[in-house]
């Protein structure tokens, strides 16, 4: 049984194209049973008798699935130029797997090496055929138990990084969440240090490994902070290197969503296609931004882009003052704010420099700095009391301490509050 066997049995999977062209009875009549499993419900399935040249033929002119299932009665000379032949005809997104007669070693690498999915040997039982099609389903696309949050700032210098990583040692230390935090700022990237490890590999380097099936060199590439909190350790790039793709960063995303049920990504350097891209798949976006008359002009310009990016959609935003009290004087009221951003800031950091520049000059985390109380009680006034989980089993004490419920999964923050 798989890694994800016992994830993969008990959730809905997420909306995706699943097509088959298989000559086996069996194997047909098992994934129309699918049609009816609650797992599958978001799953369209397209299953016809045929092989490979059947599906080369049909994806010549239509659009490729998430996944293909493709039977083949000859696994000979020739067979993998044919297979080459269908892959050209289907786009890069979409998985493959190859049902074939007879277990073959040579072929299975063989086929493993070209980007297939997986070899199986007929028959083949619906359970499974089940943990098949939802373990590629789950890795490409992501568990739709897991919760993506991003954080983003209005303007540079607001403490974007350093509100994300915050927010992810609380939720691993009091919230007692499974948790990874990535940066997706490149050589800029200091959250290595922060976090007190090293930079290990690149987001090009991640990226690849991702997409690939080396488990091992993927999980050389994550380091433990705490108990419940790693960090993709990534930023050993030069600062001047071209920056990762939109589409190369989600497939590090789709990965670590298979393992993390919280998943927190810091865009504050990252290239706008890339923002773009995340903000839009993300549960929760974060946008950070000081009390200052440039940075709350920056932070409304981009709410209105990020509402109009998600369709209208004004939940699960949420906007989070830094910096209160470095321009004293000169700083906006948070009523004039949310007058004026039509959204009320869920908190007001305050600006403490011996405990947040001890942190980044130490390269040890809030969590050490016995001044950080203040921080981690607005937190716990953020993740905990936004999200009205009193009688759902979650007991928080003065010290800032609980046993978190898993339900905190359902959204890890409190929904916006508009005026």
């Amino acid at each position: 049984m798989s890694e994800n066997s016992e994830v993969i049995t008990n959730v809905l999977l997420p909306s995706a194209r699943v097509a088959l062209f298989v000559r086996d009875k069996e194997m047909r009549e098992a994934a129309a049973l699918l049609k009816d499993d609650w797992r599958f419900a978001r799953v369209s399935f397209d299953i016809q008798d045929g092989d490979v040249a059947s599906a080369t033929e049909v994806f010549r002119v239509k659009e490729s699935p998430n996944l293909l299932i493709v039977e083949t009665e000859e696994i000979g000379e020739g067979f993998t130029d044919r297979l080459e032949v269908l892959a050209g005809s289907c786009a890069e997104h979409t998985a493959a797997v190859v049902v074939g007669p007879v277990n073959d070693v040579y072929l299975y690498r063989q086929l493993i090496d070209m980007g297939v999915s997986d070899y199986l040997v007929r028959p083949i039982s619906k359970e499974v055929l089940t943990e098949l099609i939802a373990k590629i389903l789950i890795e490409k696309l992501g568990a739709p138990g897991c919760r993506l949050m991003a954080f983003v700032g209005a303007k540079g210098g607001v403490g974007t990084s350093t509100i994300a990583q915050a927010c992810a040692l609380f939720a691993s230390t009091t919230l007692n969440q499974k948790t990874v935090i990535l940066d997706a700022a490149g050589g800029k990237s200091y959250l290595s240090v922060a976090m007190g490890t090293e930079a290990m590999t690149t987001l090009h380097e991640a990226s690849r490994v991702s997409a690939g099936t080396d488990q091992d060199s993927f999980r050389r590439m994550i380091v433990k902070v705490n108990e419940n909190l790693s960090v993709l350790a990534t930023g050993a790039e030069a600062i001047l290197d071209a920056p990762v793709t939109a589409e190369q960063y989600e497939v590090i995303i789709n990965k670590l969503m298979v393992k993390y049920p919280l998943v927190i990504v810091d865009l504050s350097q990252a290239p706008t296609a890339l923002v773009s891209a995340i903000i839009t798949r993300a549960h929760e976006t974060i946008v950070v931004s000081s009390p200052s008359l440039p940075s709350l002009r920056a932070a409304r310009s981009f709410l209105q882009e990020l509402k109009t990016l998600r369709g209208g959609e004004e939940d699960r935003v949420h906007l989070v003052l830094n910096q209160k009290g470095v321009s004293q004087g000169f700083e906006i009221s948070e009523n004039d704010i949310e007058t004026a951003l039509k959204i009320h800031p869920e908190i007001s950091v305050p600006w403490l420099p011996k405990v947040f520049g001890a942190s980044e000059t130490s390269g040890k985390s809030l969590l050490e700095n016995p001044a950080s109380k203040e921080i981690f009680g607005l937190l716990q006034k953020f993740m905990i009391d936004g999200l009205k989980l009193s009688g759902d089993g979650v007991v928080v004490s003065e010290g800032v301490s609980t046993n978190a419920s898993p339900k905190l999964l359902g959204g890890l923050l409190g929904k916006l509050k508009t005026k």
